[in-house]
């Protein structure tokens, strides 16, 4: 996901000069891939965060549910 991420940057600063036209679609993007980063932080975090009480005897994931975190 974080290359995916750098591409979308990448992309926006090849569009630099149009947005410097119109500043409110470049906080638009800014504050669109702020939360995107963030979104990815917090789902690597409840990722590992299942991933250790799965290992757990106490409680076991469905094959379905953990391969839908998966993907």
């Amino acid at each position: 996901m974080f290359e995916k991420m750098e591409r979308y940057q990448n992309r926006i600063k090849e569009l630099e000069e149009e947005l410097k036209q119109v500043p409110e679609v470049r906080e638009l993007l800014d504050e669109l891939l702020q939360d995107l980063h963030e979104t990815t932080r917090q789902n690597h975090a409840l990722r590992r965060t299942i991933l250790k009480s799965s290992s757990s005897k106490e409680s076991r994931m469905s094959t379905k549910l953990r391969d839908a975190l998966y993907e």
